[in-house]
């Protein structure tokens, strides 16, 4: 009897300690539950923004193009040639690209994103904003927007597209941040330039810069030659006023 009564008191132990452990697990479950949601969440948003990014990136690639420059003769009575970048912004035709790349040209040639080229001689340039414009005979082209803002702050994400050493590199997407505000650098002109660490190389300058939503902010125009990642640009609201002025001078409808 006292053998029966022993195991019946070690069965009741058992289930009781089951009953416990069950219910310790109901009240953790919750807490789990609510946890385990937010963190799939952070992912998928993570990812969210990474798809988010790169599609901005496919649509702004579309406006960029490749500049193929030819100026005077060399001393060989060869023409002396260049390459550069630059960025659609009116459906008409009318492309911004750094001044020193279209200054004493005698002709250019505009590479489009799709592979059509354009030769012309219509273009413009600026000491004073290093800000070069080129028109070529097109309609409905593909644009990206100015920003109208101009609030750019220490560390904002930023891209910049443009054609280092030409064809072989059409087009170059590279990412980086603003490192640096009001650079003042007399040898770039009469202006206050913005710095970012994005990488770049011959043939990019003229390249647009890009913020996270897509506008375009900034010209390149200069990088440091012993050092990477010290390269400097033209912000929008010079570029802005240069374009209306060109605009009202050859009667054509403002860029937006």
């Amino acid at each position: 009897m006292k053998q029966q009564e022993g195991g019946m008191v070690f069965k009741s132990v058992i289930r009781v300690l089951c009953l416990i452990t069950i219910f310790c697990l109901a009240q953790a479950l919750p807490i789990s539950n609510y946890f385990r949601p937010r963190e799939i969440i952070n992912v998928v948003q993570i990812q969210s923004s990474d798809n988010d990014l790169q599609e901005t990136i496919r649509k702004v690639v579309q406006s960029c193009v490749m500049i193929e420059v030819r100026g005077q003769y060399d001393y060989n009575h060869q023409p002396i040639k260049w390459l550069g970048s630059g960025v659609i912004v009116s459906e008409n035709g009318i492309i911004i690209t750094a001044g020193h790349m279209v200054k004493n040209a005698t002709q250019i040639k505009v590479i489009l994103n799709d592979c059509r080229e354009y030769d012309t001689v219509d273009f413009e340039y600026e000491d004073v904003t290093d800000l070069g414009i080129i028109k070529i005979d097109a309609n409905d082209l593909l644009i990206t927007p100015i920003d109208k803002l101009n609030n750019k702050v220490l560390g904002d994400l930023v891209f910049t597209v443009g054609s280092p050493f030409g064809k072989v590199l059409f087009n170059t997407v590279t990412v980086g941040v603003i490192s640096g505000l009001k650079r003042d650098i007399p040898f770039f002109g009469e202006k206050l330039l913005f710095q970012i660490d994005a990488g770049t190389a011959p043939g990019k300058s003229g390249g647009g810069v890009f913020n996270s939503q897509g506008n375009l902010i900034g010209i390149m125009v200069g990088t440091h030659c012993q050092y990477d990642s010290i390269n400097l640009c033209i912000p929008a609201n010079i570029k802005r006023y240069t374009l209306d002025k060109y605009c009202a001078n050859k009667n054509l409808e403002n860029v937006k």
